[in-house]
């Protein structure tokens, strides 16, 4: 958040599979400003070729750990809400392409950060 609002990362649209009301509820605790769209019938997920993850994206010993450090760091679960099932991942995406992307290897992948940040530099400083 405190990064993209610096213009440190592109411009940034989430896309959640709650409903409307839901992702509002959940955002204006945690980023009020955001933009997002609310995709309850996965449309945009499956024009992204996101799939709901297997066992093992799911519950696997990385996501175990992943949680783990999330727990410690003051991050707690919430109620699921849409398809909990559902795999997330990052596109950077320009004049209707996408440019780059990071495709969730589990339910605890870390966000690379530094990647996305050099995709968009790499871009910007392209044109």
């Amino acid at each position: 958040r405190e990064r993209s609002q610096r213009g440190e990362l592109p411009p940034v649209l989430l896309v959640h599979l709650a409903s409307p009301e839901e992702g509002e509820r959940f955002l204006a605790e945690r980023w009020p400003e955001a933009r997002a769209v609310s995709d309850p019938d996965k449309s945009l997920y499956q024009a992204f070729g996101l799939a709901r993850g297997k066992l093992s994206q799911l519950f696997g010993p990385s996501v175990w750990m992943a949680g783990f450090r999330a727990m410690r760091s003051g991050h707690g679960g919430g109620r699921p809400q849409g398809d909990p099932l559902m795999m997330s991942s990052w596109f950077l995406v320009e004049d209707g392409a996408v440019v780059w992307r990071d495709l969730h290897e589990h339910a605890g992948s870390e966000r690379r950060w530094e990647e996305l940040d050099a995709a968009w530099r790499a871009r910007r400083d392209a044109s």
